[in-house]
């Protein structure tokens, strides 16, 4: 049996084992065939830190680590999130990881507005087996609106089901529906969705929302408490590649998304190259690109003044970007790529054309916002200059050298070898960005797992 859902299961038997009531929403077929990635459930209200104690100590015993947390075990209103992985080995002996997410809905809300309480979604529950699912009401009515709310869209796979409950279950709907919205407005989502008119929903998506705050019950404080609660946890993490050209910091940061989606998906990735450009954007061609160097070395370094005043511009851009965009990134779960970072200077700073000594590099290193991991990306010269032939053999060497050297001074050094073939040089680089997660967790949380 796979790991993730052993995992799942293991997880599940427990909460039963303890008479915990809880179900699956929206998705119970699809983690009872196995995809077991990411789930989201309920679970009786005033049962969630039981349930997490359960979730971290089943955990435990079968070797996940916990990366991701987010929420309050004791907010009713809000979803709590955990995200866990584990490295698992084939038959052949090669490395994959696994990721399992969980989302926790004590009530089903939007923004602070109660939609669901906690009774009716855990109300007419199927506990047929562990699998235990929704009542097909709360089912169909959170799968219309769950994507609809937050994303202005409907989800394709959603919409027979959606139907064919609405047409079903015509009294259980209609209930549930003025429990949140005004009549009219229900009786307007009812035939809208036997006409299966999704678009003319998506596009009435504030119509929605506006009767939404009207009728439905009020948690703007419990809201506004979780997101301060999720800002100050930095829940994400932010990572910087260091390497000479031909290293393969692109390739490698291209690929990460195949391994880390997950718990990373493509909206919830960030990247930056070399600095966060929130003064000044980097140069850019006219069609948007990023201006790539090919010549790194080709013009001469600015004098000592004008190199002093760039520098001080670049830092400026370090600490505010940081301040203003980075660092809520990061508060919102996000992954932070830096292709190159500050420590870039202390292996190449005639790329930049600065005349600065490395004691001033390394003062007001001490001012720029740390990455929770630099990686170091190391390999052959000779190897590495075929890869992308613009700089010398000897110069690569060289900056191989000064990254080496001065790795002490970067925040969480991590060295990669990228001689090794391309799959298992992510693999290693996501596992890092994983347990660093999980480190940073437990940095937080007394008793955590890791």
């Amino acid at each position: 049996m796979r790991a993730d859902i052993l995992f799942v299961e293991s997880f599940y038997k427990e909460l039963e084992q303890q008479n915990i009531k809880y179900c699956i929403l929206r998705n119970a077929d699809e983690v009872e065939q196995g995809d077991a990635h990411d789930i989201d459930m309920t679970v009786e209200d005033g049962c969630l830190q039981i349930v997490e104690k359960i979730l971290l100590s089943v955990a435990q015993k079968t070797g996940w680590k916990l990366h991701i947390k987010t929420g309050d075990a004791k907010d009713k209103y809000n979803i709590k999130c955990y995200h866990l992985f584990k490295v698992v080995s084939d038959a052949k002996g090669a490395d994959t990881i696994q990721i399992v997410h969980f989302d926790i809905f004590p009530t089903f809300t939007w923004n602070g507005y109660v939609m669901i309480d906690n009774a009716i979604l855990i109300h007419g529950i199927d506990e047929s087996n562990i699998y235990h699912r929704a009542d097909p009401a709360v089912e169909a009515v959170t799968k219309l609106f769950i994507r609809l709310l937050h994303n202005g869209y409907i989800k394709t796979k959603y919409k027979k089901y959606i139907k064919e409950t609405f047409d079903n279950n015509d009294e259980a709907v209609r209930t549930l529906l003025r429990k949140f919205l005004s009549v009219s407005i229900a009786e307007y989502v009812i035939e809208a969705v036997r006409k299966e008119k999704w678009l003319e929903l998506e596009e009435n998506r504030s119509k929605l929302v506006g009767d939404l705050k009207k009728h439905s019950k009020k948690n703007r404080i419990g809201q506004k408490k979780y997101l301060v609660k999720r800002a100050v946890s930095k829940a994400g993490i932010m990572v910087a590649f260091e390497g000479t050209d031909g290293s393969g910091k692109s390739t490698i940061i291209n690929e990460l998304p195949s391994v880390l989606r997950n718990s990373f998906p493509e909206d919830m990735q960030d990247y930056y190259h070399w600095r966060p450009g929130f003064i000044k954007k980097e140069n850019r061609s006219e069609d948007g690109q990023a201006i790539v160097v090919t010549e790194p070395h080709a013009k001469k370094p600015y004098g000592k003044v004008k190199s002093l005043i760039k520098f001080m511009f670049f830092n400026m851009d370090y600490i505010l970007g940081y301040c203003c965009k980075v660092r809520w990134q990061i508060a919102k779960g996000h992954l932070v790529i830096f292709d190159r970072y500050y420590y870039d200077y202390y292996m190449d700073k005639i790329r930049y054309r600065l005349s600065i000594s490395d004691e001033v590099l390394v003062f007001f290193g001490h001012l720029i916002p740390k990455p929770d991991v630099t990686f170091l990306l190391i390999g052959d010269a000779h190897v590495l200059y075929e890869r992308k032939k613009e700089i010398t053999v000897e110069e690569i060497q060289e900056q191989i050298d000064k990254l080496m050297s001065n790795q002490t001074r970067f925040n969480n050094p991590k060295v990669i070898d990228v001689n090794l073939p391309v799959d298992k040089v992510v693999l290693d680089v996501s596992e890092e960005i994983l347990s660093s997660c999980a480190k940073k967790y437990c940095l937080r949380n007394i008793g955590g797992v890791l």
